[in-house]
């Protein structure tokens, strides 16, 4: 009799122990569980917040301005936090994400100030594409115009390209290059000069003028987004096209 209440008494704690046991495994799953579940809901917001900062450029009427600093914003994501980056700070060796895209269209003639383009130059039948391998807008376009607001200020570029015809007049009588003088002069802060022959036709500051003015257009030009897509492995926003409506605003 004493054996066998020893027996049961053994059986008993077997199965308490079994109990307890399965309990751990039951609350370990649900934990696991819960924590899959916590970080896709985490990687689903962080999609989510990354693409609504570009849902804001897929739609009609993207001014030029708004588009420049979408050019500049995808240059910085490409270098710091996809695959491509290359910078000793970059987090793209641990993100894992797809470099962006950007193409846009336009007919860069219509932002020349006399036909001639010095800014935004033909490529590829007026097809611009900014991604992992090309970066022309940052190095021909970007640098060009940092480099003439540092010399001459933009509010002082603002004001010439604003009076371009009247400071750089074709065929211009003498007394039309004494105005031009002078007007440059009341518009430029930083750079001022003595003589018509310092804005003549070729020269450095006529040339600096014509090319912040492809600028200025350019901002000004009124973009429509005709493409959006989105990475299959991460739904992260990886392109977007835009293409000139021929409007200015």
């Amino acid at each position: 009799m004493e054996n066998a209440s020893k027996a049961l008494i053994m059986a008993g704690g077997v199965l308490i122990a079994l109990m307890i046991l399965g309990a751990l495994l039951l609350m370990f799953n649900n934990l696991s569980s819960y924590q899959n579940t916590n970080t896709q809901t985490t990687e689903e917001a962080q999609v989510i917040a990354f693409n609504n900062q570009f849902e804001t450029y897929n739609r009609n009427g993207v001014r030029g301005s708004e588009l420049y600093s979408l050019l500049n914003k995808v240059i910085d994501y490409n270098r710091r936090k996809t695959l491509e980056g290359t910078g000793w700070s970059d987090e793209g060796g641990n993100l894992q994400y797809e470099p962006m895209t950007v193409t846009f269209k336009i007919d860069v003639t219509a932002l020349s100030a006399d036909g001639t383009n010095r800014l935004f130059t033909r490529q590829s039948g007026n097809t611009f594409v900014i991604d992992k391998n090309k970066n022309t807008f940052e190095n021909s376009i970007k640098t060009k115009i940092d480099n003439l607001e540092n010399e001459y200020g933009s509010d002082s570029l603002v004001n010439i390209t604003t009076s371009l015809t009247r400071i750089f007049p074709e065929n211009p009588t003498e007394a039309q290059k004494l105005d031009a003088v002078s007007r440059f002069n009341n518009a430029s802060k930083k750079v001022s000069i003595d003589s018509w022959d310092d804005i003549k036709p070729g020269s450095e500051i006529r040339e600096d003028a014509y090319t912040y003015y492809e600028y200025i257009q350019f901002k000004r030009a009124i973009f429509d987004c005709t493409a959006e897509k989105m990475s299959n492995n991460t739904g992260r926003v990886i392109e977007l096209d835009f293409e000139f409506t021929g409007k200015f605003n």
